[in-house]
């Protein structure tokens, strides 16, 4: 059965061939009919492969494309098409055979060639990039875009002098042109050919003296070079196309750092700062180029005095700044300048009063001049504007007990305990909470906090030296006590308060010469206080020298006039 089918189908064929063996013109002519419909198809597909690539409808672009590269695959611009496509999605081996395939169809097409450089490039391929250029050069040697995209590759591969070959006769085909200029200098920089580079500057002036984008660009070269006149005049000329141009201004205190001549750093830069006409971020930019030149010379004193010229500008003229304000703020406090330093902080709450960094600097500050009770009224507002911040709690607690208010103290710094904080914080919230608890004679709650400061950090010096004193003073474990005193010492061997608590310990010991050598050093740091004073009136009493005990005494009260019971010593 089922050969008598195959049969059946094959007895018409066999009738065509016979037919058309006896008539070939008309099968010719059917053929040819074919063959023309077919190509039509195949060139509707290419079109419509060219649309579907324009909509970024890749996938559709590259079916409709390989149809017509079925009929047409000498066709150059088919190659070419597909070749864009498989690019687009990143098959890069077929697109460099269609490329490769273009270009040889058409290797006059220069477009052709850029594309298959482009994959080059995106292979990785940059010599073959590089040759395949120079192949098209040959067939269109003034081509700019040819000549440009091989001077890029020539770049990118750091053959630089091949580059600039190629960049002249750019200048020489187009006549000047500053982008080339500028690109010749920078490769000259980058050889270290100084005398070329300048060459090329000059010529960049030359043909553009008034264009301020321009003059900022060769001044900043000069600059690098160190050619510090040229530098400067160039932005002299810039100067004169715009006085306050914020850019030129800056390059310009660069050049004048680089010279030295710090005065015209202020000046220079306090131009901008009291323009009203520039903006903020702009300032803020200035302010922020100077302070990290400082920050990379923290020595150099005319460096600082500029600097601080410039922030008393921007305190002065940008009042409503926050930012500003803050960085000047930030500018003050570390360079010991307090006053100006609380004044800008001040601000900085009052235009940003969420701000933080802010108040706890402030309060800091405060409370380090000794100035209590407006470090009290601050803390307050603070702990209003940022409740349960455990830092401003622990300042503010700190404050109450500097003025003696030890309920107050206990209240604040209980509360920051409760709080979640890092370790060093932690120990030092607890150790405060003990110095309140025996400024109350409350010992038992005062050593409980100690120790739990200590459990934080082990080594908390001051509440090492403060667990010590107090124990010492309550005659009670001086053996831990001592310990305590000499592990503080270790930490800050220059502390007078630390050198004393560790003399008084052995004074209490009964080791007076012990005693007076470390109560002696802390006075020669030339910090000691009146009670480190009356300590070295009582070792020297001790040790039966009774007149110099007495000028001890005298000069603690003296010191300290609220320390009435040394009247009597010193009348004796």
């Amino acid at each position: 059965m089922m050969k008598q089918t195959i049969i059946k189908w094959m007895l018409p064929v066999l009738s065509l061939i016979l037919f058309g063996m006896a008539l070939p013109a008309a099968a010719q002519q059917q053929s040819q009919r074919v063959g023309e419909t077919e190509l039509v198809k195949a060139k509707s597909a290419y079109i419509d492969g060219l649309a579907a690539f324009e909509n970024e409808d890749y996938q559709k672009a590259l079916n409709l494309l390989n149809t017509a590269y079925v009929k047409l695959p000498d066709h150059a611009g088919v190659n070419f098409a597909l070749a864009d496509a498989y690019l687009q999605i990143n098959d890069i081996a077929n697109a460099e055979y269609y490329g490769k395939q273009a270009t040889k169809l058409d290797p006059k097409n220069r477009w052709y060639r850029l594309k298959l450089v482009n994959i080059y490039q995106t292979a990785g391929k940059y010599d073959t990039a590089i040759n395949e250029l120079q192949a098209g050069l040959e067939y269109h040697p003034r081509d700019k875009d040819l000549l440009y995209e091989l001077a890029q590759l020539y770049d990118n591969q750091g053959e630089l002098a091949e580059a600039n070959k190629v960049y002249n006769k750019l200048l020489y085909l187009e006549g000047q042109n500053i982008s080339v200029h500028l690109q010749k200098l920078k490769n000259f920089k980058s050889m270290g050919l100084q005398d070329s580079a300048i060459v090329e500057l000059e010529k960049i002036r030359e043909l553009d003296p008034s264009n301020l984008s321009t003059l900022q660009v060769l001044s900043d070269y000069y600059l690098q070079m160190n050619r510090l006149q040229e530098a400067r005049n160039v932005l002299q000329h810039a100067l004169e196309i715009s006085r306050t141009n914020p850019k030129t201004l800056i390059m310009l205190s660069d050049v004048y750092i680089a010279e030295a001549k710090w005065d015209s750093v202020g000046s220079t830069l306090n131009t901008i700062m009291t323009d009203s006409t520039v903006e903020s971020q702009t300032k803020l930019r200035a302010a922020e180029y100077l302070y990290s030149k400082l920050k990379q010379n923290p020595d150099n004193s005319g460096l600082r005095e500029a600097t601080g010229s410039v922030f008393q500008g921007v305190v002065e003229s940008n009042a409503e700044s926050s930012q500003l304000i803050s960085l000047a703020a930030e500018f003050f406090s570390n360079t010991d300048q307090t006053d100006l330093a609380l004044k800008a902080l001040e601000r900085t709450n009052e235009l940003i009063p969420t701000n933080d960094s802010a108040w706890k600097k402030r309060l800091q500050l405060l409370l380090q001049q000794g100035r209590i009770g407006e470090a009290l009224a601050v803390g307050k507002k603070a702990a209003e504007q940022i409740p349960q911040d455990p830092l401003v709690l622990y300042l503010l607690g700190n404050a109450y007990l500097a003025e003696g208010q030890h309920s107050q103290a206990i209240e604040k710094l209980s509360a920051a305990s409760k709080l979640p904080a890092r370790k060093p914080l932690k120990s030092s919230i607890h150790g405060s909470l003990g110095d309140s608890y025996a400024a109350r004679d409350q010992w038992e709650d005062a050593y409980s906090e100690y120790d739990k400061s200590l459990e934080y950090n082990p080594e908390n010096a001051n509440v090492l030296n403060n667990y010590a004193y107090h124990l010492s003073q309550n005659s009670e474990n001086l053996t831990k006590a001592k310990q305590m005193a000499r592990r503080a010492l270790e930490l800050d061997p220059n502390n007078p308060s630390f050198l004393d608590t560790v003399g008084w310990i052995f004074y209490l010991q009964g080791s007076y010469k012990e005693a007076e050598n470390f109560i002696q050093a802390a006075i020669n740091t030339g910090n000691a206080s009146a009670e480190v004073l009356e300590h070295m009136g009582n070792v020297l009493d001790k040790r039966g020298k009774k007149q110099e005990a007495q000028q001890w005494w005298k000069k603690a009260l003296e010191k300290d006039s609220s320390r009435t019971h040394l009247k009597d010593k010193v009348s004796k």
